[in-house]
């Protein structure tokens, strides 16, 4: 299949996809709507569609969450003769040492790690109990690349690191591959259709136990992640405020409150990530920074240890809220305008990891500059103590 016409063959699978699969499992699930919660979250409508001509396949890569009450979806046709499915994916692991479990006609509900991903994980107390997997293995992977039959991988999580070391994942909600022969392509034909679409319904993907450990798995992996920012976590925690409310028994969070100077001034309105209510109705101030620190936090002879500029930078950030509060004109202007009371609130820094702080080093912290530092896999056990209790 030359580069014309697959692209036309991509063009054409749209509406073949709608009318023989998609189409009949929305209407299977409008009858029988209790399966929805082990469906594949893909179906019946995905969010993108990528399909790749590759060196030794045809895959087809259904991407979820489906797209409800639409039938418009992305599709994206990749034709790369030379690349295998891994690259297709995303998924480089050649530089590592992992054992090559071969391949198979189905992955199924399956989580794999290896390189250091599990020593970077378990610096987070991630809990492996909680993944919806069926099969869990360790330094090993399934080499679906060349495959010899058609093969559908479903539900599969693959953990790695990269040659700097750094935290990868590549979840795969639904993945058809087909084996090219002889340099021909072969797919479904109309009436193999029908039968791909029972087969998805039949394809059940396990839920977890508590949704919570679903959540602060998937904040573990985020904070992991190379190239994750302050504003990806903060975005993370506004859409999950359970995270935040269970670790600090906490109403609302408050999440980017424009902090608006009401006298002259020549400083910036401020926003801090969050100002989390207390049970007496007023707020704390709480703003979280990169779980990687640059440098020690804490630097100097040991008679004039002090915090290094990073820590500084930060502290000088939360000061700065806590000066706008002490204001009472802005206080009055906060509660009017918004229905938030601060009244010498306290100043919460997330960052970094634990063994990077002495307790006598945070304790200095507090004492000399008001603040209370709390490092991501302290905030991590926070949660997950909380979860445990409420399970």
């Amino acid at each position: 299949m030359d580069r014309e016409k697959f692209y036309k063959f991509v063009e054409e699978l749209v509406g073949e996809l709608n009318t023989y699969v998609f189409g009949p499992i929305y209407d299977h699930l409008e009858q029988n709507p209790s399966i929805r919660e082990s469906l594949c979250p893909a179906f019946p409508f995905p969010k993108t569609i990528r399909v790749g001509l590759l060196k030794d396949c045809l895959a087809v890569e259904y991407i979820g969450p489906e797209v409800k009450d639409s039938e418009q979806f992305d599709i994206e046709g990749i034709y790369e003769p030379n690349q295998s499915v891994f690259d297709f994916l995303g998924i480089q692991i050649a530089h590592l040492h992992a054992l090559n479990l071969g391949c198979q006609s189905n992955v199924m509900d399956a989580s794999v790690f290896v390189g250091d991903s599990i020593d970077q994980l378990c610096d987070y107390f991630y809990d492996f109990t909680q993944i919806p997997s069926d099969t869990i293995m360790l330094n090993g992977y399934f080499d679906f690349s060349k495959p010899t039959e058609p093969t559908v991988v479903s539900n599969h999580n693959l953990f790695w690191t990269d040659e700097s070391g750094a935290l990868k994942i590549k979840h795969i909600d639904f993945l058809e591959i087909f084996p090219r022969k002889d340099g021909d392509v072969y797919y479904h034909s109309k009436d193999s259709f029908a039968t791909f679409a029972q087969a998805i319904l039949k394809t059940h993907v396990p839920k977890y136990q508590i949704r919570l450990h679903e959540a602060l798995n998937k904040f573990i992996e985020l904070i992991n992640l190379s190239g994750t920012g302050e504003t990806d976590i903060t975005s993370f925690i506004e859409a999950t405020p359970e995270l935040l409310q269970i670790a600090f028994g906490t109403h609302n969070i408050n999440p980017q409150i424009k902090l608006q100077w009401q006298y002259e001034t020549e400083d910036n309105d401020l926003k801090p990530d969050f100002l989390i209510e207390r049970m007496d109705g007023y707020c704390d101030i709480l703003d979280f920074k990169l779980p990687y620190i640059k440098s020690k936090p804490i630097v100097g002879i040991p008679s004039r240890r002090q915090p290094s500029f990073e820590i500084d930078s930060a502290i000088a950030q939360v000061t700065k809220y806590k000066e706008w509060c002490s204001q009472v004109i802005n206080q009055k202007w906060l509660e009017g305008d918004k229905g938030i009371k601060v009244l010498h609130p306290q100043k919460y820094l997330i960052i970094g990891h634990s063994d990077e702080f002495s307790a006598d080093d945070r304790q200095k912290l507090k004492l000399s500059r008001d603040v209370t530092v709390l490092t991501y896999d302290e905030f991590i056990e926070m949660v997950r103590f909380q979860i445990y209790r409420i399970r």
